[in-house]
């Protein structure tokens, strides 16, 4: 794209924006109310908590309640490292498939309970005999074979093949017995609701959807009560107002910032801002087919992307640097598959397979193909009838979704594509994904150090059984026996670069295959209110992030409230939001991009 139309895009972003600003100014945004005898942690989110069951846990704000509710028997260390969590200590038999773990003694649930080995098999058991939670977690729920407490401090898991990766890294949020017992159906989403009763150092008390999520301080937990009495997930629609809400001390953490954002918001005395590499993916899914394990098709994508030529010309036809230069402002990195370059030991960089942006190879593609333009210049299916007119849905609310949309239907028109772009909101767009009624959607994910979950999200055994969208565990239907074969074998591969060589192949072949075309690995962008939290622990620890991690709230359990700041000469709020907006259209004329990261897993 030349730097012309650069510009236009830039100016119609920076249009655009500024609505949004006009809006800013006449709309608080909602908030829960701060407890004044209590140091309370303020979080912005924008997301909606599809769920608290954590065995089917899919969007980030579900994720980061789990985490701080319930442990797991190992804990991710801060480097991504298994350390002590429940378990103690751990054995693995000579075979590999008995581990026996030592149960930490003197832990108990918030309730008062105390918690012991037979939490810990309850829990297990329930990814073995419970059908649809078992289902739901089935690339690691299918190798285990029994889950028994012989005591209190006992707890030994027995597997069907040796699997040491999955063992120690898979995230089973343990639950207490006494209460999960009581449920008539452990695997639907209502059975947990607040207040949750679990042994990690926050526990859910309250919910208000579109407001916020508090988490209470668990003052027996076993590690030590945290330095924050509680924590609250303040629900904010527009990603401008958490940012003037920071600046205005009415909230701690933002995440997810553009680069005008964070430019605006390092220049306030008491934000500390962060830009560190992220775990985070973001992708067009092509509806290549949706089917079920049956075979039987539903769906009604283009015929078009069941092709591969065709899906590997758009593939061909996307600057991902580009996008990666004025979306994110540099602030990540070109994607190749699904796992980041953060985890160098899984990345698969694409080697000579690496596609490069040729809008001529891509029209020679689909020459060769047969689809031929028409006079008006659209191409068809090969021997006549449909025209390539793809359906392109993206976020209503997610600007930078927006502009990449700008981008890649302008290389696309080059190619002889008819594109139409539709802004959707997310839950509806997460519908019609899993309905298979959509032709190119945007989606993302944010993946942990052990790939096998989000592989699996790729494999046929997770295709759906029925047709009305109910089923979510595969990503768009994808199945493919020689990545299933590599699937198996990399679960249960003991030596890890043999297993990082089977792992690599598989991202290979999603890869050469483009069910899916990941576009960027984005680095997570955040800041907070330094002079209120102090000692807040990174992950990774050297330059790492705060809101993204993985396996335990280690940044949350850190904080120290500090010292309350002079807050007499803040300015209403309605200034601020005003100014943010403004300060935010300025720098997006220099800047380009407007990017606003929605959730680290938007099908999720």
């Amino acid at each position: 794209m030349n730097p012309h139309a650069l510009m236009r895009r830039c100016l119609s972003a920076a249009a655009a924006l500024m609505l949004s600003a006009g809006a800013l100014a006449v709309t608080a945004p909602a908030a829960a109310q701060a407890d004044d005898d209590k140091n309370t942690l303020l979080i912005a989110t924008d997301q909606e908590v599809d769920t608290f069951n954590p065995f089917k846990r899919r969007f980030v704000i579900t994720y980061n309640t789990s985490i701080m509710t319930y442990e797991t028997l190992v804990r991710m260390g801060t480097d991504y490292e298994p350390v002590p969590g429940l378990a103690t200590e751990w054995v693995e038999s000579a075979d590999g498939l008995e581990w026996t773990f030592t149960i930490r003694e003197g832990a108990k649930w918030s309730d008062g309970e105390p918690l012991t080995a037979q939490d810990v098999a309850y829990t297990y058991n329930l990814m073995i005999e419970n059908e649809d939670i078992r289902t739901w977690n089935i690339d690691f729920a299918g190798n285990l074979v029994s889950a028994v407490a012989p005591d209190d401090t006992t707890f030994v898991l027995t597997l069907a093949a040796p699997a040491p990766a999955e063992v120690l890294t898979r995230e089973v949020f343990i639950v207490p017995e006494h209460i999960w017992s009581e449920y008539p159906d452990p695997s639907a989403d209502d059975a947990n609701q607040p207040p949750l009763v679990g042994s990690g150092p926050f526990q859910v008390t309250e919910y208000q959807t579109d407001e916020f999520v508090r988490l209470a301080a668990n003052e027996g937990y076993w590690d030590g009560a945290p330095g924050f009495d509680e924590i609250v997930y303040d629900y904010y629609s527009e990603a401008d107002a958490a940012v003037a809400a920071l600046e205005a001390g009415e909230v701690d953490v933002v995440s997810g910032l553009n680069p005008a954002q964070m430019d605006a918001l390092e220049k306030q005395d008491h934000v500390t801002v962060n830009d560190a590499q992220g775990r985070r993916y973001v992708s067009l899914t092509l509806n290549h087919g949706t089917v079920t394990q049956d075979g039987t098709e539903f769906g009604d994508g283009h015929p078009a992307l069941k092709d591969p030529v065709v899906r590997n010309a758009l593939h061909t036809a996307i600057d991902k640097q580009a996008l990666v230069d004025t979306v994110l402002d540099g602030s990540g990195t070109p994607a190749t598959s699904l796992i980041p370059s953060i985890f160098a030991q899984y990345h698969w960089d694409g080697g000579d397979q690496l596609v490069q942006f040729d809008i001529d190879e891509a029209n020679r593609m689909l020459d060769e193909a047969g689809y031929e333009r028409g006079d008006d210049g659209i191409r068809t299916m090969p021997g006549g009838g449909d025209k390539l007119s793809f359906r392109f849905y993206h976020h209503a609310d997610n600007i930078a979704y927006a502009t990449i949309v700008q981008f890649v239907t302008e290389w696309w028109t080059e190619l002889g594509i008819e594109v139409t772009p539709e802004p959707i909101e997310q839950g509806t767009l997460n519908d019609l994904a899993y309905l298979g009624e959509f032709d190119i959607a945007f989606s993302g994910w944010g993946v942990g150090p052990n790939p096998t979950e989000q592989l699996g999200m790729h494999t046929c055994a997770v295709l759906p059984t029925l047709t009305d969208g109910s089923e979510r565990s595969s990503e768009n239907s994808y199945c493919n026996t020689e990545y299933d074969a590599l699937h198996e074998q990399q679960k249960v591969e003991s030596d890890p670069d043999a297993r990082a060589e089977l792992v690599k192949r598989q991202q290979e072949l999603l890869y050469t295959e483009a069910p899916v075309i990941w576009l960027y690995y984005q680095n997570t962008t955040e800041a907070y209110n330094h002079d209120k939290i102090g000692g807040m622990q990174t992950q990774p620890s050297e330059g790492g992030m705060i809101t993204g991690q993985q396996g335990y709230a280690w940044a949350y359990v850190s904080a120290q409230p500090q010292a309350a700041g002079d807050d007499g000469g803040a300015p209403m709020w309605v200034w601020i939001a005003v100014g943010a907006a403004v300060v935010v259209v300025a720098a997006a004329a220099a800047w380009f991009v407007l990017q606003r990261r929605k959730t680290a897993d938007e099908r999720e």
